[in-house]
């Protein structure tokens, strides 16, 4: 497997900050694998990031799984789509080279922007034949910018990037709803708990940090965000950390420990007693038998 690390000579996170959004670029690659090579993928792919992540697939067939949501398809070449925030995924690759663009980033309101903001993903499309040889056309554009490094204070890469994320909202696979005032009062406060949390969920050890958050009492948000969701508050921050506990027992060698404190737990015990009454077997225990799961 080949990757294309394009962003190692940017310094720190690039940060496009418009009239009412600012977009962060947290990276990108090209991913690459040519069936004619010695080599073959070892695993399959798994992918979970604290922000969005853009894939299209260049080449190749596979089985794009998102794990958290028990859900899965066909990626073929022209496949665009959005993974959300701390959902699991994984990509089985199944016939022919494989290549694949990615792009993880970040939507927030800007200064400007009004009271209420809220940005939704919504799934993945196969790009029709014009579409996807336009979008290819930016994609590797932005690829051969990037790598000649001789644009001027990266305005070309902005530009194109940019260029990029526009596809989405013409496709309708992000949409960004800002009023006034929010339709849904209700709806509203509980968009605004759910990402506070995705984006705490490590470093959030008192509901007083989400009560100040979304300006409301305790109790009274708790009500509300079980009415919308169908989970309190305590079930929705344990089920982000899970999400992500998964993926680091599946993806690296941590300890159970140093995985309990990225997620946001106080010591090992307090995680695996979470972990367990949660999923069903300790940390420890999934982690064997995900490796065996691999090994088949």
């Amino acid at each position: 497997m080949r990757t294309f690390a394009c962003l190692n000579q940017w310094s720190g996170t690039p940060l496009i900050e418009l009239s009412k959004l600012k977009i962060i670029i947290h990276s990108l690659d090209y991913l690459e694998f040519s069936d004619t090579d010695q080599s073959k993928f070892k695993s399959q792919l798994k992918f979970q990031q604290d922000c969005y992540r853009l894939w299209y697939q260049v080449d190749g067939t596979g089985i794009l799984q998102n794990v958290t949501r028990k859900s899965f398809g066909t990626a073929r070449p022209g496949l665009l789509g959005l993974m959300d925030r701390g959902e699991r995924h994984t990509y089985l690759h199944q016939k022919g080279n494989f290549e694949c663009f990615q792009l993880l980033f970040s939507f927030l309101p800007s200064q400007n922007t009004k009271c209420y903001w809220n940005s939704e993903v919504e799934g993945k499309l196969v790009l029709e034949e014009n579409d996807r040889f336009y979008f290819e056309n930016l994609i590797f554009d932005l690829l051969m910018v990037m790598s000649n490094k001789k644009e001027i204070l990266g305005l070309a890469t902005i530009s194109r990037l940019l260029e990029i994320l526009v596809v989405l909202f013409n496709k309708g696979l992000i949409l960004i709803e800002e009023t006034q005032f929010p339709k849904n009062k209700a709806k509203s406060l509980m968009v605004k708990a759910k990402n506070y949390m995705d984006q705490h969920y490590c470093d959030m050890h008192h509901q007083s940090n989400l009560e100040r958050e979304c300006g409301v009492d305790i109790n009274y948000l708790n009500i509300i965000f079980k009415k919308e969701t169908g989970r309190t508050l305590y079930q929705y921050i344990t089920s982000v950390r899970m999400e992500h506990a998964k993926h680091l027992l599946e993806t690296t060698e941590m300890s159970i420990t140093d995985i309990a404190l990225k997620v946001g737990y106080p010591n090992s015990n307090s995680f695996t007693r979470a972990f367990k009454r949660h999923t069903g077997p300790t940390p420890q225990n999934y982690r064997v038998s995900e490796n065996k799961q691999l090994r088949k």
